[in-house]
């Protein structure tokens, strides 16, 4: 199930995001990026709904949260891959720190994902850097005699690794005559690891030594292509796994298709593996699973605070209890959330009470709070039944007598 566009707008609506709604708008946009690379796989015959009517300044508003979440989980993931490039390297460089949405406003996410694009490029390029010469000595290791033999590869191999240094600055002219190689090159993505470097600079030095024929540099540029797709399949399995890894739904053990996909992403991030089809439906499925987690994480901490926002204590994490001050005891309230995020509620009696005003607290304290449950409804734009016939009976009563054990014993079947 897709995150519904009426929680994402509740998220977005946030000046500061919480954690529950920082969660469920980083699924969101996982998920996003996960149904996408289906469809391309023709796994997904429709698109998904990203889009909401905007019939409210609000409501437009709450749209910015979406877009600025999708651009903090892609760097997230980015750092993600360098941090393992880093790591395997055993070069120290200074990778920024990824961002948790929670406690975020949306100008401090913005400029912290302007901010870390350009430390996580200065610390690509300090990796680089670090491993120049070894990355010569491998390749020039892996090159046939031939090309070893011209008098000026060690100065052309040396261009190269300057070419790849300096692919995001503006392209210098394609040459006049020739492949260009170092157009070619400059397309290699900068999140490709140390090995994946290795193999373009190898396509691209058999390209230059070979310029006489045009094949060497069709090799290059399906090399380059590989090796891009490559590179995007480990940062969506970055992307996957920071799903997996957010504490609501680490708190909760997956089902069993899903149990072991996390360890099968990590080794994707770390290149030990591919994102392959297979993977990438199971992948997307965790996350599917992932994102019903949030989204009732979510709904149950909205209708919490709005709860408290009316009067009511709140207990539990799961099924809500409710009480309040004016009800002495007397009486409590049941509140939960069904798998499609509708709310349910009755008042329960605490306290054996007869006679007619007994009756009379009971029928004035169901109206009060469905009267609540109805603004909530209204407050949230959620769907909620309100039962106006419901008689509070003891919560203290083994067998299901209530409509609110009942219907929980059924959800437990």
């Amino acid at each position: 199930m897709v995150l519904p566009m009426a929680v994402v707008l509740a998220a977005g609506a946030a000046v500061v995001l919480t954690a529950a709604a920082a969660a469920a708008l980083t699924v969101w946009a996982v998920n996003q990026a996960a149904e996408a690379a289906l469809r391309a796989l023709g796994n997904v015959g429709q698109d998904l709904q990203n889009t909401a009517e905007r019939q409210s300044q609000a409501e437009i508003a709450a749209l910015r949260w979406p877009h600025i979440a999708a651009e903090v989980v892609e760097v997230n993931a980015r750092i993600r891959l360098l941090a393992e490039r880093a790591s395997r390297t055993g070069v120290v460089v200074a990778v920024p720190a990824p961002l948790n949405l929670d406690g975020c406003t949306e100008r401090q996410a913005v400029e912290w994902a302007a901010r870390a694009r350009v430390l996580l490029s200065a610390a690509s390029d300090a990796l680089v850097t670090a491993r120049a010469a070894t990355e010569r000595e491998r390749l020039a290791a892996s090159l046939p005699a031939a090309v070893l033999a011209l008098p000026d590869t060690a100065a052309a191999l040396s261009q190269l690794q300057e070419t790849l240094r300096n692919r995001r600055a503006t392209p210098a002219p394609a040459p006049t005559r020739g492949p260009d190689v170092d157009a070619i090159l400059r397309t290699l993505d900068e999140d490709v690891n140390e090995n994946e470097r290795l193999e373009a600079l190898e396509a691209a030095a058999r390209a230059r030594a070979g310029s006489a024929s045009p094949m060497f540099a069709r090799q290059l540029q399906m090399r380059v292509v590989e090796l891009n797709d490559r590179a995007a399949r480990r940062r969506l399995a970055a992307q996957l796994i920071g799903v997996l890894e957010e504490p609501v739904v680490v708190r909760t053990p997956p089902p069993t298709p899903y149990t072991g996909t996390a360890a099968r992403l990590r080794a994707v991030v770390a290149g030990d593996a591919d994102l392959t089809p297979d993977l990438l439906n199971e992948g997307a499925g965790a996350v599917r699973w992932a994102e019903s987690v949030v989204r009732a994480n979510f709904v149950r901490e909205t209708v919490s605070q709005c709860l408290a926002d009316q009067g009511y204590t709140v207990d539990g994490t799961s099924d809500l209890r409710l009480t309040r001050t004016d009800w002495q005891g007397e009486h409590s309230a049941e509140v939960w959330i069904d798998e499609n995020d509708v709310v349910h509620g009755r008042v329960v009696r605490d306290r054996d009470v007869d006679g007619d005003e007994a009756a009379m607290r009971d029928r004035d304290r169901c109206d009060g709070f469905n009267a609540d449950l109805a603004d909530l409804a209204h407050r949230l734009d959620a769907e909620v039944v309100i039962d106006h016939g419901h008689v509070p009976q003891r919560r203290s009563q083994t067998g299901p007598d209530t409509r609110v054990q009942q219907v929980r014993v059924r959800r437990a079947r």
